[in-house]
């Protein structure tokens, strides 16, 4: 009985740490894309993925690409005469150190793969376009490296191709992520603390109106519903050129602001922060409260740290 419920639990657990989900790019799209061949798929990064990729060498480009050709080849989808090919862009991923992923588990948070998948014709117009994200969250014996990695391909690779073929249902990422925003708060267990007071929610726009966040483009948009449904602590910044990043845990803040200004080259703002929008109209506030909110960190931390000092350069004299 006792390894009966334990087999069970195991069960449970992988069910809930491992997931993956397909959200199409156009909203009003109702009819099913289905391709039954594909001359080519090309495998890039982003800019953002590329500069992940220096940190997270456990990451293969060229492995996710393989595990992708062989899953098309063994459904001999790959036929040179076909008008269809397949452009694949890795927007972000999040692998666990090895020591984090047995010591903590899911509660270090998930390893995951987000991209984009556009098919094009042979006219080069695109037909059909969405994204695939791919997360495993399990930990101890079940979250070795290679067992970790080698389930994120996969699953990545199983839900990219399927819906090439048409064989998933179809999700409005807006909708879909509505329900999923509430049931995370509900069922949200004590997040970690961030190092800094959250700053007071100022009034800017609904915490779920992606369309109110100023600048960025409509993949920011879409992307910042499903930073909506990830754990606290977590934070979305953006740029006023354009660029915008998120991230979760107890570092979000400090962690979102070096992608986002490594990507923009310029100094990048908090948007949200947990479940408050936080931006400021002025630039001066912005300014103001993005020094205060690092100053926190470094403070919180005993110590200005390499990391907090690469965005938050020194106070001009008399400030």
């Amino acid at each position: 009985m006792k390894n009966y419920w334990a087999l069970i639990l195991s069960c449970v657990a992988l069910l809930s740490g491992c997931a993956g989900t397909i959200q199409r790019e156009n909203g009003s799209m109702k009819a099913t894309f289905a391709t039954t061949s594909i001359n080519s798929v090309e495998l890039k990064l982003s800019e953002e993925a590329t500069l992940l990729q220096a940190e997270n060498p456990i990451f293969s480009q060229k492995e996710l690409l393989d595990f992708i050709e062989r899953k098309l080849g063994g459904l001999d989808l790959v036929k040179a005469d076909s008008p269809y090919r397949a452009e694949i862009t890795i927007n972000r991923f999040r692998i666990r150190s090895a020591f984090n992923a047995i010591m903590w588990g899911i509660m270090a948070g998930a390893d995951s793969i987000d991209g984009k998948v556009r098919i094009f014709d042979s006219g080069n117009k695109q037909v059909h376009a969405f994204d695939v994200t791919a997360s495993y969250g399990l930990g101890g014996i079940a979250g070795g490296d290679s067992t970790r990695i080698n389930w994120l391909y996969n699953k990545f690779t199983e839900l990219a191709v399927a819906e090439m073929m048409g064989k998933t249902d179809f999700t409005d990422i807006r909708q879909a992520n509505k329900q999923k925003i509430e049931a995370s708060r509900k069922a949200a267990k004590q997040p970690l603390q961030s190092e800094f007071a959250l700053p007071l929610d100022t009034g800017f726009a609904e915490l779920a109106n992606a369309e109110a966040i100023p600048y960025v483009g409509q993949f920011a948009k879409d992307s910042y519903a499903l930073y909506l449904t990830r754990p606290l602590p977590r934070s979305f910044v953006i740029s006023e050129n354009g660029h915008w990043a998120y991230r979760t845990g107890k570092d979000a803040l400090a962690s979102a602001l070096i992608t986002c200004q490594n990507l923009a080259k310029s100094n990048c703002y908090p948007y949200a922060i947990d479940d408050h929008i936080v931006w400021k109209t002025d630039a001066a506030e912005r300014e103001l409260m993005r020094r205060q909110l690092l100053a926190e960190i470094a403070s919180h931390r005993n110590t200005k740290t390499a990391a907090v000092q690469k965005i938050m350069p020194p106070t001009e004299p008399g400030k």
